[in-house]
Order: C-alpha cells, then structure tokens, then sequence
C-alpha cells in the first residue's frame, strides 16, 4: 500500500507577486484606453488584468494528507477533495516561454498533470515553491503517460508552425505594402517572411514526423 507524508503547498511568491501587480496595472491601463476610445489596445489589456486577478482569486492551496488530495481557496476553505488513488498516471512536459535563454523574459517551467479515468488536474511549478516535493508524493505508484506527452509535443509543434506561418504571410503582406517601390525591401521582405514561413512549415513536417518511444 502505498503511503504518502503529510504536504502543504508552498505559493511561489514572485508568481503572485507579478500577477496582483501585473494584473491590477494591465486592468487599469486598459480600462483607461477604452475610456479614451482605443478599444483595439484596451480590451486585450483589460481582459489580460481580469484574467490574472481570476487566477489569484481562484489559486489553489494543495494538501496532501491520508491519501487524499485536498484543494483549499487562498481564504482556507476547503473547495474539494480527491482520492489519490483515482490517479493512474501523469505527465509533466517541460516548458519556456522563448527560444533562447538569453532573451528578454525568459523562463523555463514544468506542469505536472495527474490524470484518472474520468478528469485530470495540471500542477505547475511556477505556481508553487516546493513543486518537487509534492511533485514526488504526487505521482508515487503512478505510470508515466508517454504517449500523452508525445501527443501535446505533436499539438504544440503543429500549432507553432501553424504561428510561424500566419506570422510571416502577415508581416510579408505589412512590409511589402509599406516598401512601396524599394527593391531592397521589397527583398529583405521576401527573406524575412519566407524565412518564418519556411521554419514554421519545418515544425509542422516534424509535428508529423512518428516518436521514438512511446511508452
């Protein structure tokens, strides 16, 4: 039988942190711009600032205590409670929100997703500080789900490629009307969206492409 140790989560601050500030600022900036008629620039920032004061009202507080896993609100009350046993395997896909490491805003997180017969439940490590502990009480006796890795990695690709495309016949179509009759231009244009043209139909051919093990 298996047995696990008592485990509160731990909130990432910084997390928190960012979004009440980020989301309070992003609420009031857009809020401002539709007042003032920019509703193109202020509807996405009002609705970005809505969606993370949501997130922070609706936070879970995770507790892992005789084999259940129980879901409290930021105000303690108990939203519900899960078995621990109704999970059968999980998976956890490492994330980063840029290409490079080196660029602006970078970061790297994993989201561990629990998944039973009927429901599934993502836990991610920019959400909580002691991830790794409850990560290891979490997935004791638990299969991990390849083939639903697999299957995210194929959809993420795709929809990549899919960006990539739409961004340079975009961007192509902007810059070629806006060059007017400089050939020069006119030629950086063509690169430059052939460019992201070309490596977003390179995802979607590797998106295709069969995994190694799914196991």
């Amino acid at each position: 039988m298996k047995t696990h140790k008592e485990i509160t989560s731990k909130p990432k601050l910084s997390s928190v942190l960012i979004l009440i500030i980020g989301g309070f600022l992003a609420t009031i900036f857009g809020t401002i711009l539709i007042i003032k008629g920019n509703w193109i620039i202020g509807i996405p920032f009002l609705a970005l600032g809505l969606y993370s004061l949501y997130w922070i009202l609706n936070y879970d507080t995770l507790q892992i205590t005789n084999g259940k896993l129980i879901f409290k609100s930021i105000t303690g009350f108990t939203k519900k409670t899960i078995a621990l046993s109704e999970f059968k395997s999980y998976t956890e896909i490492e994330k980063e929100n840029a290409k490079y490491s080196y660029e602006v805003g970078y970061m790297k997180w994993k989201d561990l997703t629990l998944i039973s017969e009927n429901f599934s439940y993502k836990i991610s490590s920019t959400s909580y500080s002691n991830y790794y502990e409850l990560r290891k009480e979490l997935i004791k006796g638990l299969k991990r789900n390849k083939q639903a890795e697999n299957k995210w990695n194929k959809n993420n690709l795709t929809l990549w490629g899919i960006g990539f495309i739409s961004f340079g016949i975009l961007v192509g179509y902007w810059f070629w009307k806006a060059s007017k009759d400089n050939l020069n231009e006119k030629i950086i244009t063509v690169l430059m969206a052939v460019g992201f043209i070309g490596y977003g139909i390179y995802l979607l051919i590797k998106s295709k492409k069969p995994a190694g093990n799914n196991v």
